[in-house]
């Protein structure tokens, strides 16, 4: 299988080529990834392949069926999928694809539907859906892609294929990023790249959507947030993360940065900051904070990330961020 502008993740390729060189596609799959890991476009590459017509390596990119595919109107491929939210994907909308699901397919041997966000499907939705899954049509293929397959019903999660996604090496990452933009600064890419921990999608939205800038503003406040007095200068900060999670992990990946490079100016080394977005802030911290606390605070960044994948609530997890990075700084 080819795997045109997806970038790393070597066993998620070695595993789908087996599937599909072999002809041993499963009818459902369930490609598993933090926002930005490529869920989509691997969901897309798949359902391409699966249409392709063409011989050798599939999606050959050159048969009718791919070119179809490519300009998003090939009739056998569905893509449907709620809004990433809790509830946002409807039990209505899992019926109609239930019901063309059985429909054999226009052109080619298979019809995919694609099922983006499966984990904003209601719990009756995923009912209705697994309906389907237990006694699928020959000629079906379900892709469905979620942030973490706990967020499905146990049911769901053991009738389909789950297939792990994640952040890539800054090298491939670079790569990935400026073939997607290729005017991009150097310095900022780099940047980014460190800041979203090489999820090349978080990455280019970033810095065509300007919340890698937001990240640079705002990542030297909370830093020195974290160190102040008292807690009410971080609670503010935090206050402006509440409707915007990318921001959030840029935040956070940002202030992983800082701390490292603050430890770094501990021990004398010299040009440390030079992937930090805050090379001053870190030079401030490592004369304010001890080593031992840095590292704490290293290790605190860590969690919340944690807890960002296992997509805890919002809500509580801001409110961790506050109460977590206060308590390693000592305060």
């Amino acid at each position: 299988m080819r795997f045109d502008g997806f970038a790393g993740n070597r066993e998620a390729k070695r595993l789908l080529s087996a599937f599909v060189d072999g002809g041993r596609l499963p009818h459902a799959l369930l490609l598993e990834g933090p926002a930005g890991s490529g869920r989509r476009t691997l969901a897309r590459l798949i359902a391409k392949a699966a249409v392709c017509t063409g011989a050798g390596e599939k999606p050959c990119g050159r048969c009718a069926a791919c070119i179809k595919a490519t300009g998003g109107n090939h009739p056998d491929i569905v893509e449907t999928g709620g809004d990433g939210a809790a509830r946002s994907f409807h039990i209505e909308t899992v019926r109609d694809i239930r019901d063309k699901a059985y429909i054999l397919p226009n052109e080619s041997p298979r019809r995919a539907v694609i099922l983006a966000g499966a984990q904003g499907m209601t719990e009756q939705a995923q009912n209705a859906l697994l309906k389907i899954l237990e006694e699928p049509p020959a000629h079906a293929l379900f892709i469905l892609t979620c942030e973490n397959r706990a967020q499905l019903l146990s049911t769901i999660q053991s009738r389909t294929v789950c297939i792990p996604l994640g952040p890539v090496s800054p090298e491939e990452a670079e790569e990935a990023v400026r073939r997607l933009l290729p005017d991009a600064d150097e310095t900022a890419v780099r940047q980014a790249i460190a800041v979203f921990g090489g999820l090349v999608g978080q990455v280019v939205q970033g810095l065509s959507e300007g919340t890698f800038q937001k990240v640079i503003q705002l990542t030297p406040a909370f830093a020195e947030a974290v160190a102040a007095p008292d807690e009410l200068a971080l609670l503010r900060l935090t206050a402006t993360l509440e409707k915007d999670k990318d921001l959030a992990d840029g935040v956070l990946g940002g202030l992983a940065l800082v701390f490292r490079d603050a430890i770094a100016f501990r021990f004398g080394a010299q040009g440390a900051g030079s992937l930090s977005v805050a090379p001053e802030t870190a030079e401030k911290l490592a004369r304010t904070l001890t080593r031992a606390q840095l590292l704490a605070l290293i290790r605190t960044v860590e969690g919340l990330q944690a807890d960002r994948r296992r997509n805890i609530n919002y809500t509580l997890f801001l409110t961790l961020l506050c109460s977590r990075l206060r308590s390693a700084a000592g305060r």
